[in-house]
């Protein structure tokens, strides 16, 4: 049986505690440096948005149009320079990798083409490698790191890597509920207008097949026989 000294305890106490500190530091980072929005374009609309980004280092864009029309929508990425160095017509989504330098960027929607309908647009931007969590805290990467710091890196990654998988969870759920709501939708009108057909058409054979067995009965004169139909002299 293995036993534990007091100092043992302490030193297992501070490593958890070493961990968990930096697991909620690396939840923080991870918001701050992932930019996701969700925005809603009107028709005949256009939004741009603008990063600056502080280093050159390879980034990715994704975007994704979750609701409206055809869900397709008109994207283009300018340089700092003013460059086009991305545009796509009446696209439902896609992921670039830009090789960004310094500098501020700006990524603009479009809706301008649709007259009718509005679209809710997803779009994040983040970088391509997960960096180390002392390069992310503004601090200088250590060549030799410990085997706490090694640990929180490694649950830095891994947290990071699930924050990527819930959103294109939630983003696939969300573009299926819509689906859903729209066949639904389509199916109660669809049952609204049969039944009002079936009524109708009910209604329509009553009235069809009454006169079928209504007798009719000819207007008789004052002077004319009813039993033998011929008038009396």
């Amino acid at each position: 049986m293995i036993k534990y000294s007091q100092s043992n305890y302490l030193n297992i106490n501070m490593f958890h505690l070493i961990v968990a500190t930096f697991v909620l530091m690396s939840s923080a980072v991870i918001y701050a440096e992932q930019i996701s929005l969700t925005i809603e374009l009107n028709d005949n609309d256009h939004w741009c948005f603008m990063h600056e980004f502080e280093k050159s280092e390879p980034y990715m864009f994704t975007y994704k149009v979750i609701k409206g029309g055809n869900k397709d929508i008109d994207v283009s990425l300018i340089s700092p320079n003013g460059r086009i160095i991305y545009k796509e017509m009446r696209r439902q989504e896609d992921r670039l990798k830009i090789n960004s330098s310094s500098g501020v960027y700006k990524f603009c929607f479009s809706n301008e083409f649709s007259s009718l309908t509005h679209k809710i647009v997803f779009f994040s931007i983040q970088a391509e490698e997960i960096d180390n969590l002392a390069v992310e805290m503004g601090q200088k990467k250590p060549s030799a790191p410990t085997s706490a710091e090694s640990s929180c890196n490694i649950v830095h990654e891994s947290m990071t890597k699930v924050v990527n998988h819930q959103k294109s969870y939630r983003l696939r759920e969300a573009v299926g509920r819509h689906t859903a709501e729209i066949l639904n939708t389509h199916v109660l009108l669809w049952s609204l207008g049969l039944t009002s057909i079936i009524c109708i058409a009910s209604i329509g054979q009553v009235l069809i097949l009454k006169t079928f067995f209504t007798e009719k009965l000819t207007s008789l004169k004052p002077g004319d026989n009813p039993q033998f139909g011929f008038p009396r002299h």
